[in-house]
């Protein structure tokens, strides 16, 4: 029985608050997503992780998503859940954060695919072979 992949808590940061996660969140993606093969602490920085090592630590954890079958519903989750830690779909704490910062709150996208649409090009340049740094 398949177990679901959630990320591990990180001394010192403080869990996401329940009321950010979507009402209408599904969990069945995550059996697929190509990180459960992975060591979850590519996905989330120890704390005080800066400069180069962080970049070095985000770039493989984005290489790995970046051949997913659920990247996109991983980061439209995450996007809708302003999930505040970790590499989701691809997308880094940081873009996440740029994200954010330009969604409207009257209107911020909360159903299922609207994240991925709100941020659509954050999403596709975010495990581009440029970001990436293989171009």
């Amino acid at each position: 029985m398949a177990h679901l992949w959630t990320p591990p808590y990180v001394s010192g940061m403080p869990q996401q608050p329940l009321a950010q996660v979507p009402d209408d969140a599904q969990w069945f993606w995550q059996d697929h997503g190509s990180c459960r093969d992975s060591d979850p602490l590519l996905f989330f920085h120890p704390q005080n992780e800066r400069g180069n090592a962080r970049a070095r630590r985000d770039r493989t954890a984005k290489m790995i998503c970046a051949g997913c079958t659920v990247r996109l519903e991983c980061a439209d989750y995450a996007v809708r859940a302003r999930e505040p830690y970790g590499v989701w779909g691809g997308l880094s704490e940081d873009e996440r954060e740029q994200i954010y910062s330009r969604l409207d709150n009257k209107c911020y996208p909360r159903r299922r695919g609207e994240g991925s649409a709100a941020a659509a090009r954050e999403i596709a340049a975010a495990v581009s072979p440029r970001s990436l740094g293989i171009a």
